[in-house]
């Protein structure tokens, strides 16, 4: 929708005026209704264009988003359960504002909680949680991804690490050992926070991150903590933080 929008305003646009005038260079008998005509048909058909260019990029980003992973998920967004409730509690607490002056909970910017789980070789490949085109393609989403808050719901033994390419290895025990780069063990009730962009929204490449192939199963949490309110149903809707936060 958005790009679809941005297009119609401005390069669909732009392109149709350019092309009628184009179009009307050498025609003595070329009258402003004539140029209004061609940069309507231009327009119509230009916006055709770019309607199938946006529906085959957005198809396509889609099912790489989908390759990138070969476990399985499901959003919790019934805060009525005491395990999300806790959790998202837990969370806001986390994030709550410096100042009681701010009204909004801090659960309104979260997307709604997903647990995942790992079966033996199941990944997630590297990849960012934040987006460069943030302020367009995930403006239905809450805008640019500011946090990521993973939670370990098992002790996972053998594979199934958080991996930090660009990021070198910290000295903690749950470090995976001989790994120059970050690489974390899961940890039952151990949580994991990170920041894919900062404050201001700008995309930190150094958060590239993957998970790697599971051998033992391997559960997680988490909540994309967002720039601006996160709507159903991508997010937590108001009857529901009113009712439970």
């Amino acid at each position: 929708k958005d790009l679809f929008g941005l297009a119609a305003s401005g390069p669909v646009s732009w392109f149709a005026i350019l092309g009628a005038w184009y179009e009307s260079q050498g025609d003595i008998n070329a009258s402003v209704l004539s140029l209004v005509i061609h940069a309507l048909r231009n327009y119509a058909a230009l916006f055709v264009l770019a309607a199938i260019g946006i529906a085959i990029f957005t198809k396509w980003r889609a099912d790489s988003l989908q390759n990138l992973r070969t476990s399985t998920s499901t959003t919790l967004d019934d805060l009525s359960q005491m395990g999300s409730l806790n959790f998202v509690k837990r969370a806001s607490d986390l994030f709550r504002p410096a100042s009681e002056l701010v009204d909004a909970s801090p659960a309104t910017f979260f997307e709604a909680p997903t647990v995942i789980r790992y079966e033996r070789d199941q990944a997630l490949a590297p990849h960012f949680d934040a987006n460069r085109s943030a302020d367009f393609e995930d403006k239905n989403r809450g805008g640019q991804t500011l946090s990521t808050l993973l939670v370990y719901l098992n002790d996972v033994d053998d594979g199934g690490t958080t991996r930090f390419g660009k990021l070198p290895r910290v000295d903690d025990e749950r470090q995976v050992k001989n790994d120059e780069k970050l690489n974390i063990i899961p940890k039952k009730g151990d949580a994991l926070l990170f920041f894919p962009a900062d404050e201001n929204g700008i995309f930190d490449e150094r958060t590239e991150h993957e998970g790697c192939l599971a051998v033992d199963e391997k559960w997680i949490a988490r909540i994309w903590r967002h720039a601006d309110r996160v709507p159903p149903p991508f997010g937590l809707s108001d009857d529901c933080i009113k009712t439970y936060l």
